[in-house]
C-alpha cells in the first residue's frame, strides 16, 4: 500500500486496521497528500475509532491546522478516556501552538495513565524548562532516565536544565554522559565547552575539543573554539561558517538573552547617530554592517532615505525583515558586501559585529571607500589592554578584543578620521563586565 497506494482506494477492500496501518506509514514518510486521503475514507466509514481520530490529529497539526487536530484528538480522548499516546500527542500540539500550561496538563494526565511513558516525561521536562520552572524540569528528566538510563537525548535535555540553573558542574556531567552514548553530536560537545568555560575550566574543554574534532574533523564551531582557547594558529577572523551557524542557532532567543546581558551596543550607536543628525533628517543612504535581529533598524530608520541590512545569518535576516524597517536585507559578509560599492554610503554603522574580526585592515578600507565624502562609520568593539604585536587578540569567549592604538592607526590607513572615541561597558559576559569602545569615524 505505501509503495503504490491506488488512487480509487476502497476501504472494502481492506480492514480498517490494515488501511489505519498504511496510512500511518504514509504520514511516517511524509506522504501526507496520500495518507488524508486514507484517512477521509476511515473517518467516513470509522467515525469512533479513537486510534483514527488520533493520528488524523497529527496529521492535521503537520497540515498546520492546529485547531482540527486538537479536536480529533479530544474526540479521540473522549471515547477513550485512558488513551496515554493521544494525550501525549495533544501536549505536542498545544505546546507548538504556543500554548504551554495547556500542554503541560496534557502531558501528566498522559504519565498519570502510563506512568512509563518516557517521551511523555521528557516532554513534559522541556515545557516546563521553557516555563523556566527548572526544578521540575529537572525531575521529570531524571525519571525519563531512570526508565531508559540509555537514552543521550535524555542527558542532553537534563544538562540544559542544569545549565539553565546555574549548575555548570552537574550540567557538564549531563553533557559528558550524552558524549558517551553518542560520542558524534556536535551540540553536546559545544554545550560541555560552553560550561567549563563557564566554570573557568578552559584546559579541562581541550581534550573535549580534540575529541569532536577526531568525529568532525571541519566542525567550524570546533576549530574555533580550539583558537579561542589554546590560543594557537588564531585566524584574522571568524570564519563566515561560524559565524553563520552561531547566529542560525541563536537568532530564535537572541533578544532575549542579550536583555539578560545588559547589551549596551546598539543603544550607544543610537546616541552616537543622534548626535550627528537631526532625527526629522531622513535623506541618508544608510548600511547596518551585521544587521542582526534588526535591533538597529528602528532608530536608524527616522534618518534614512534607505536602510540597507547586511548580514551571514538566513535566520537572523528573517528576524529582522519581520520588524518592517529595512528597505533591503542582503545575506553576505559585510567585507564582501561592503566592497561591492563606492561613494554610495552617508552612514554605516556595526553594533557588536567587528568583535568577529581580529585584523580590521579590510574592512576598514572598504568602508572608506564605500563612504561618501562627509560620512560617518559608528562601531563598537570590545577593548584589549594587554598591548598584543598584533593590536588585537582573540579571547576565551570567542570574540576579539582591539587596542585604541590600533583602531587609530587603521582607520588613518583607510582615509577615516576618528572623531569619537569612547570606552564603554558592552554587555556582561559570565556575569563579568565587557568594556569596548564606541568609535565614530568620517571619511575625511
Amino acid at each position: 500500500m505505501l509503495d503504490d497506494e491506488p488512487s480509487d482506494f476502497r476501504i472494502e477492500e481492506v480492514t480498517p486496521e490494515l488501511a489505519l496501518s498504511g496510512a500511518i506509514r504514509l504520514l511516517q514518510a511524509n506522504r501526507l497528500d496520500d495518507a488524508e486521503r486514507i484517512f477521509s475514507v476511515l473517518l467516513e466509514n470509522y467515525p469512533d475509532i479513537p486510534e483514527i481520530l488520533h493520528f488524523y490529529g497529527i496529521l492535521a497539526h503537520r497540515r498546520g491546522r492546529d485547531d482540527l487536530a486538537v479536536e480529533s484528538i479530544e474526540k479521540a480522548i473522549a471515547i477513550a478516556p485512558t488513551y496515554a499516546d493521544a494525550y501525549n500527542n495533544l501536549g505536542n500540539i498545544y505546546n507548538k501552538a504556543g500554548k504551554p500550561e495547556k500542554a503541560v496538563d496534557a502531558y501528566r494526565r498522559a504519565i498519570e495513565l502510563n506512568p512509563g511513558n518516557v517521551a511523555a516525561h521528557n516532554n513534559l521536562g522541556t515545557v516546563l524548562k521553557d516555563l523556566e520552572r527548572f526544578e521540575e524540569a529537572a525531575e521529570r528528566f531524571a525519571k525519563a532516565i531512570e526508565l531508559m538510563p540509555d537514552n543521550a537525548e535524555l542527558y542532553h535535555n537534563f544538562g540544559n536544565v542544569f545549565r539553565k540553573q546555574g549548575k555548570f558542574g552537574e550540567a557538564a556531567q549531563a553533557y559528558r554522559r550524552a558524549i558517551n552514548l553518542r560520542p558524534y553530536r556536535s551540540d553536546d560537545y559545544e554545550n560541555l565547552c560552553h560550561v567549563l568555560y563557564l566554570q573557568g575550566l578552559v584546559e579541562e574543554a581541550l581534550p573535549t575539543i580534540r575529541q569532536w574534532l577526531e568525529h568532525d574533523p571541519t566542525n567550524p564551531l570546533a576549530l574555533h573554539r580550539l583558537h579561542s582557547y589554546a590560543g594557537t594558529d588564531v585566524p584574522a577572523r571568524a570564519s563566515d561558517d561560524y559565524v553563520r551557524m552561531t547566529f542560525d542557532s541563536f537568532a530564535d532567543s537572541f533578544d532575549y538573552v542579550l536583555k539578560g546581558l545588559d547589551y549596551r551596543a546598539p543603544g550607544l550607536v543610537k546616541e552616537a547617530v543622534a548626535a550627528l543628525y537631526d532625527r526629522d533628517r531622513v535623506d541618508l543612504e544608510v548600511l547596518d554592517a551585521g544587521c542582526g535581529t534588526g535591533l538597529c533598524g528602528e532608530f536608524l530608520r527616522p534618518y534614512a532615505r534607505r536602510l540597507t541590512g547586511v548580514d551571514l545569518s538566513v535566520k537572523m535576516l528573517e528576524k529582522a525583515h519581520a520588524r518592517r524597517q529595512y528597505d533591503d536585507l542582503i545575506e553576505s559578509e559585510l567585507t564582501a558586501y561592503i566592497g561591492r560599492h563606492t561613494d554610495r554610503f552617508d552612514l554605516i554603522v556595526s553594533a557588536d559585529t567587528l568583535v568577529y574580526f581580529g585584523d580590521l585592515s579590510a574592512v576598514f578600507e572598504r568602508v572608506g571607500r564605500a563612504l561618501r565624502r562627509g560620512g560617518y562609520f559608528i562601531f563598537t568593539v570590545e577593548r584589549n589592554d594587554e598591548r598584543p604585536s598584533e593590536g588585537y587578540k582573540i579571547n576565551l569567549h570567542g570574540r576579539y578584543s582591539h587596542t585604541e592604538d590600533y583602531l587609530q592607526r587603521e582607520l588613518e590607513s583607510a582615509g577615516l578620521s576618528l572623531r569619537r572615541g569612547e570606552q564603554q561597558m558592552l554587555r556582561y559576559e559570565a556575569g563579568v563586565p565587557v568594556e569596548g569602545f564606541l568609535i565614530v569615524a568620517a571619511r575625511s
